[in-house]
C-alpha cells in the first residue's frame, strides 16, 4: 500500500494487489530510495565495493533516503524511515506538497528548483501547470546553467546550498560511510559539488563527517 505520496496526492492506496490481479503476475512494491539502496547492495554482491553502512539519497520530484546500517535496510516501525525530504529546514519556510512548511523537499526537489528558476512560488497545482505550459524541465535548467545563463546557475547553486544542509543533517544523524545522490540533479554534480560541500562543512560536527564520500549516481 502507498501510505502517503505527496507528489501524487495519494493516501493509503492499495497498489500491489490490483496490479497483481490485473497482470496475473507477482508484484512487489518498494519505496524508490530503498530500491536504489538495494540496487547498490546487489551491485556490491557482483564485485562493486559498497559499504554496509550508507545512505542513498534521491533528489527528483520528491526527496528521500534509503538507509542501510550493518548491511540491512532501515524501514522503521511503520515502514516510513528515511523521509529526510520532510526534515524541516525552516519552520516558517515555503509550503511543501506534504502540507507542512519549510521541508528539505520544498527547497531541493526538481519542482522547487524549477519554481526558483521561474521566480514563482512552489504550489501543488500551480507549479505543475506552469511547467506543463512552459515545457521546462530540470535538464533544461542544467543545460542553460552550463551554457552560462546566470539565472539558471543561481537557481542550481541555491538548490545545492540547501541540499548540502540536508546532507549535513543525514551525516550528523547517521554518520554513514558513504552517501549516494541520485536523481536528475546529480547530472550537474561537477557544477554544484563545491557549494554542497561548503554547506556540509559549515554544519557537520566533525572533520570526519565533513569528509564523508558523496557519490553522484546519474540514472
Amino acid at each position: 500500500r502507498v501510505l502517503f505520496a505527496p507528489q501524487l496526492g495519494w493516501r493509503d492506496v492499495s497498489l500491489r494487489d490490483p496490479l497483481s490481479h490485473a497482470t496475473g503476475l507477482p508484484v512487489f512494491i518498494e519505496n524508490a530510495p530503498i530500491a536504489c539502496a538495494l540496487a547498490q547492495m546487489w551491485l556490491g554482491q557482483r564485485g562493486t565495493d559498497v559499504p554496509t553502512d550508507f545512505v542513498y539519497m534521491t533528489v527528483s520530484d520528491g526527496v528521500g533516503a534509503g538507509i542501510v546500517v550493518n548491511g540491512e535496510v532501515v524501514r522503521g516501525a511503520a515502514q516510513s524511515a528515511g523521509e529526510f525530504g520532510h526534515l524541516p529546514l525552516a519552520i516558517d519556510g515555503p509550503p511543501c506538497l506534504c502540507g507542512a512548511t519549510g521541508c528539505l523537499e520544498a527547497y531541493t526537489s526538481n519542482l522547487a528548483t524549477l519554481s526558483r528558476y521561474l521566480d514563482q512560488p512552489l504550489s501543488a497545482t500551480g507549479t505543475r501547470k506552469l511547467l506543463q505550459d512552459s515545457g521546462l524541465t530540470i535538464v533544461d535548467v542544467i543545460t542553460r546553467a552550463r551554457a552560462g545563463e546566470e539565472r539558471a546557475k543561481a537557481a542550481l547553486q541555491e538548490t545545492a546550498r540547501y541540499l548540502g544542509a540536508g546532507i549535513a543533517s543525514i551525516i550528523n544523524a547517521l554518520n554513514p560511510a558513504q552517501i549516494f545522490v541520485g536523481g536528475e540533479i546529480s547530472a550537474a554534480w561537477s557544477d554544484i559539488e563545491p557549494v554542497v560541500r561548503e554547506a556540509i562543512s559549515a554544519r557537520v560536527l566533525t572533520a570526519g563527517g565533513a569528509a564523508t564520500p558523496i557519490i553522484p549516481d546519474p540514472a
